[in-house]
């Protein structure tokens, strides 16, 4: 599995497995793998359903965008993530989600594009990792 991503800007991006766990805890949150199967579907829901899966929506991302993604933003752009009010001093993973999100990725197609990524490389690490291990 390849582990360069290119974005529409022109930013090249190097991607890494996250934990599963992790990942798995979240996309329960989000409705389980059918919400991954049909993403459309969070855009049918209403209320205090709706609210959850936004939130765990941007929690998904900033956990794969703040470990998944190798690169930290460059020290131009964290003045500019400063001046926005999204700098995070002492949160790396979080300052590079906010990078990547603001910054760099172009829209919701792009950062779904870096989602499925980071996890079909984890899904990859956690097969083979199984596989060794004979579980």
């Amino acid at each position: 599995m390849d582990n360069v991503f290119e974005t529409k800007s022109g930013t090249t991006l190097t991607l890494r497995a996250v934990k599963w766990t992790a990942s798995w805890h979240i996309i329960r949150k989000l409705g389980g793998p059918e919400v991954l199967a049909d993403p459309e579907s969070i855009k049918k829901l209403t209320g205090l359903d709706a609210l959850r899966a936004a939130d765990a929506t941007e929690q998904l991302f900033n956990y794969i965008a703040g470990w998944g993604v190798v690169e930290s933003p460059p020290p131009g752009s964290m003045a500019e993530l400063e001046a926005l009010e999204l700098s995070t001093p002492g949160q790396p993973h979080l300052e590079r989600a906010n990078w990547l999100r603001f910054l760099v990725l172009e829209d919701d197609d792009e950062a779904s594009t870096l989602i499925a990524r980071v996890l079909a490389l984890t899904w990859a690490q956690t097969n083979k990792e199984q596989a060794v291990s004979g579980s």
